[in-house]
């Protein structure tokens, strides 16, 4: 039987392509090394460990774990859930000690040159979302095996407004807008609530960097109305449900962002509060000054949109498009 090493770094960045183990196990023998965010030794600041969602779900399916390293020397395939060549997780040096290909998954929506820092570095092939993101013959469109969950949701009641904030204004960011008191305020998020009559629900992105998440809620709730109907969560364990229960969603550009026009709902971009990737031809890329909040009450089909963005998103079927292109690696 054939081997496969799997590497996993971030909860976030992994867990969009995590479905393609259980049908990876049922014929090939899997193995697991877990660096960086997801080794016992890191410190989970957000408010749910997320290395214990993806033990309790997957780690049956391995024969094998390992931590920060091991012998790459033995095996067919070896997956990596992140392209980029960086000390955090140090790909490069397994890279020089491997025997077979090795294949990498975009690290997520982004700007960066990623590609062109990791290609034969930590990567020999790396997967993106669609086909427009392809500039290289090593690039393959795999979509988001994560988002196929998002079928057995799509009937759900509706129970809150979503709002997915990248960077707050109480600590420095690379991007030009910020969710801050100005954002909020031109986001008017009292009148669309009273005209869905709704609560909101704010997903806070928890960061290595900030050792924790009880400032951005002081933050958060300093700069909100005061009779704004509200709720804010963090680590999340099924996103696809958050997204599903959505009867509109306001987010910054980013991976999550994908899951909500697959399901059709009304999604608005927020332009410059993130990196634009693979959203710089969606129709909802509004700029700060320009929102357009009646965007978020209509129903708008990107059907043509999905079908260049996310391989296999219009049918819910990134993960087999993904597990039959690594079958031809090995």
């Amino acid at each position: 039987m054939k081997r496969i090493l799997f590497i996993t770094s971030q909860y976030r960045t992994g867990e969009r392509i995590y479905p393609i183990l259980p049908i990876l196990a049922d014929e090939y023998s899997l193995d697991l090394l877990k660096v960086y965010q997801m080794t016992n030794s890191y410190n989970w600041v957000g408010d749910l460990d997320m290395r214990d969602v993806f033990d309790k779900t997957y780690l049956h399916l391995f024969q094998n774990v390992y931590q920060n390293e091991c012998d790459v020397s033995k095996y067919d395939l070896i997956i990596s859930d992140d392209n980029r060549h960086t000390p955090k997780t140090n790909l490069h040096k397994l890279y020089k000690s491997k025997n077979c290909p090795m294949v990498s998954f975009e690290h997520g929506n982004n700007d960066k040159p990623y590609f062109k820092l990791g290609h034969k570095v930590v990567f020999d092939k790396c997967f993106v979302f669609g086909k427009k993101d392809i500039n290289h013959k090593d690039q393959i469109a795999g979509g988001i095996p994560s988002n196929d969950g998002l079928l057995k949701y799509t009937n759900l009641e509706k129970k809150h407004i979503l709002v997915i904030v990248n960077f707050l204004g109480n600590r420095k960011s690379p991007f030009k807008v910020n969710f801050d008191n100005r954002l909020f305020r031109e986001l008017d998020l009292i009148s669309l609530q009273k005209k869905l009559n709704l609560p909101i629900l704010i997903k806070l992105k928890s960061r290595a960097d900030e050792g924790g998440y009880t400032n951005n809620l002081m933050y958060l709730k300093s700069i909100l109305p005061t009779d704004l109907d509200y709720n804010i969560v963090i680590d999340v364990e099924d996103d696809n449900k958050l997204i599903a229960e959505s009867k509109c969603v306001i987010s910054a550009p980013s991976t999550l962002a994908f899951k909500p026009i697959q399901l059709g709902i009304p999604t608005m971009l927020i332009n410059n509060s993130g990196q634009i990737g693979s959203f710089y031809d969606y129709a909802g890329l509004f700029d700060v000054n320009k929102l357009q909040l009646d965007y978020l009450l209509t129903d708008g089909d990107n059907t043509n949109w999905i079908e260049r963005s996310i391989e296999g998103g219009v049918d819910f079927n990134s993960t087999n498009s993904v597990v039959s292109k690594l079958k031809e690696m090995l």
